[in-house]
C-alpha cells in the first residue's frame, strides 16, 4: 500500500494531501504517511518500526531518585 500511494503522488506531479479532503472539526485524523523510506528488518525491530519518520524514542524526564 505504502508503495501505490507513493507512486500516486509522483503521477503527474500530482499533489496529494496529508488529510482527507473533508475535514471536520474537533476529529481525530491520521496523516497518510508518504515517505517510502524503510528501516532494515534489523533496525526496525530495535526501534519498533519501519518508518524512520516514525521513530520518536521518548526520553526521561524528571528527577532520578
Amino acid at each position: 500500500m505504502i508503495d501505490e500511494l507513493f507512486a500516486l503522488t509522483q503521477q503527474d506531479n500530482r499533489k496529494f494531501s496529508a488529510l482527507p479532503k473533508n475535514t471536520v472539526v474537533a476529529m481525530a485524523y491520521v496523516p497518510f504517511q508518504l515517505d517510502d523510506k524503510l528501516y532494515t528488518n534489523e533496525q526496525g525491530f530495535v526501534s519498533g518500526t519501519m518508518f524512520p519518520v516514525l521513530n520518536k524514542p521518548f526520553k526521561e524526564y524528571g528527577d532520578k531518585k
